[in-house]
């Protein structure tokens, strides 16, 4: 495994994970629905006033001192069940919630660009003048399957009890529409906001045939790296097809690819495995996938 691995910063992994929830109108946060859907998704709620033996899987902390309007949607969740070992003792994973300034549609170009999966997308981010953001913190330290299933859950809490109208994986630069999304995790497809499968058109290097960038991003942002494939002449919707399959791949089981294994998808075409950095940003460590002559474009330098 190359040094690279070694250092966060290049790896593209995200100690703080942000999701922002955008809102054509202000939402409304029904905070009992709230409580008792993020009991069911991620652990039953502690109560001070609570007895007997069983131990309480969710304890929430509300400001007492900040003003009504900002009282309406801070919220900060102590999630028992994902404990975590520190020198200082145990400490709980956490999510919070919280308003924040509202971000024009411009600002998500980039995600707007790779929306092939929305194509509403662009419309609804300009119709949306409210934004919540919810984020995880001290879970950094989690496996990143138990990470993405706490995030997940809590924010299918939130989306259950405040609907909003566009979802926006800070880590994945991706915008998804609720109701898909629900469905999507509803069927298990846990990566559907935190893993973007991307496609970019390559011109003018003269090669004269049709020559196209494809990768993921989200994975390296949980601690995996990420997978791309700089290829020619091949139907992109196979290639992300195949990545999308090594990409779950990698999330269930871990980096347990080694550089210069091949991943078979036929019995004509293998393809070569190495860990690089990310031809397209941001800076991350992907794994490169060489589907073979005279299909590969080439890679732009190993870090092995």
């Amino acid at each position: 495994m190359s040094d690279v691995l070694e250092d966060e910063n290049e790896f593209g992994f995200a100690g703080v994970y942000a999701v922002e929830l955008k809102y054509r109108q202000k939402p409304k946060l029904d905070r009992e629905a709230l409580y008792r859907k993020m009991e069911l998704y991620t652990g039953k709620i502690g109560h001070p006033e609570q007895s007997g033996e069983e131990v309480p899987g969710l304890a929430v902390w509300e400001p007492n001192e900040a003003g009504e309007a900002d009282q309406e949607n801070l919220l900060h969740f102590f999630h028992l069940n994902y404990m975590l070992s520190y020198a200082e003792g145990e400490l709980p994973a956490q999510t919070s919630l919280m308003p924040m300034d509202n971000r024009p549609a411009s600002d998500y170009e980039t995600a707007i660009q790779q929306s092939w999966h929305w194509q509403e997308a662009a419309q609804t981010v300009s119709e949306c003048s409210h934004s919540l953001l919810l984020v995880d913190m001290m879970a950094s330290g989690l496996e990143p399957q138990a990470r993405l299933r706490l995030f997940s859950g809590a924010l299918r809490a939130v989306l259950e009890s405040a609907p909003c109208n566009a979802i926006y994986f800070r880590e994945s630069d991706k915008l998804v529409e609720p109701g898909t999304y629900l469905a999507e995790v509803e069927e298990g497809a846990l990566l559907f906001g935190a893993m973007n499968i991307r496609f970019y058109n390559v011109e003018g290097t003269g090669s004269g045939r049709p020559e196209g960038l494809m990768d993921s991003l989200g994975l390296a942002a949980l601690g995996i790296p990420d997978v791309q494939c700089h290829f020619y002449d091949l139907e992109p919707s196979e290639v992300a097809g195949q990545l999308t399959d090594i990409a779950y791949y990698l999330f269930n089981q871990g980096d347990v690819i080694a550089d210069g294994e091949t991943v078979g998808f036929s019995e004509e075409m293998r393809w070569r495995c190495e860990h690089q950095l990310a031809l397209a940003a941001p800076r991350r460590v992907v794994i490169d996938m060489d589907p073979g002559e005279p299909y590969y474009a080439g890679r732009q330098g190993s870090s092995t």
